[in-house]
């Protein structure tokens, strides 16, 4: 028998009190702890990685209030394939996805034709030169309008999800 110093739970000890209570360390012994291989721990350790310090602010940058953002995981349902003349006379048309009450969330280009540039959301903003194949998907598309700059037929493909809940500001 030994004597070990043991505080449980809810017990109150003042500086300088000791609390001495009688155990036996055999029972310890009597209790089976299964044995693990070298292996598998290693095994582990490439699988788990080892977590690290705390990214340390960069100097120089004051942080700002911190703002939570709403980030939507969630998959379009819906596409439209659109063809439209790429005339040289087709000067910001709109493709119409105002009128049809879709607001996209990505648009594929499908066909150049003769070529045509395009503006998204706004005939203000810059115009960019099609390239087939070419995705657009980092900005909510209500409007596309394009101007075609050679004979021929171009098709783009909005992609949509109905069910998304949009907040105006």
């Amino acid at each position: 028998m030994s004597k070990r110093r043991f505080q449980y739970p809810g017990e109150i000890c003042r500086p300088g009190e000791r609390v001495i209570e009688t155990i036996d360390h055999r029972i310890f012994e009597s209790i089976p702890i299964p044995g693990v291989e070298l292996a598998a721990v290693q095994a582990l350790e490439k699988i788990i990685r080892p977590m690290g310090a705390a990214p340390q602010p960069v100097k120089g940058i004051v942080p700002k209030e911190v703002i939570p953002i709403l980030v939507q995981e969630i998959k379009n349902k819906l596409y439209k394939n659109i063809a439209f003349s790429t005339a040289v006379g087709v000067v910001d048309q709109p493709l119409g996805l105002r009128d049809m009450g879709i607001v996209a969330d990505a648009m594929t280009i499908l066909a150049v034709g003769g070529g045509f540039t395009y503006k998204m959301n706004s005939q203000g903003n810059d115009s960019t030169t099609a390239v087939a194949a070419w995705v657009e998907d980092e900005f909510e598309i209500e409007e596309i309008y394009v101007t075609g700059l050679g004979a021929g037929t171009a098709q783009v493909r909005v992609n949509w999800n109905p069910d998304l809940i949009r907040i105006r500001p």
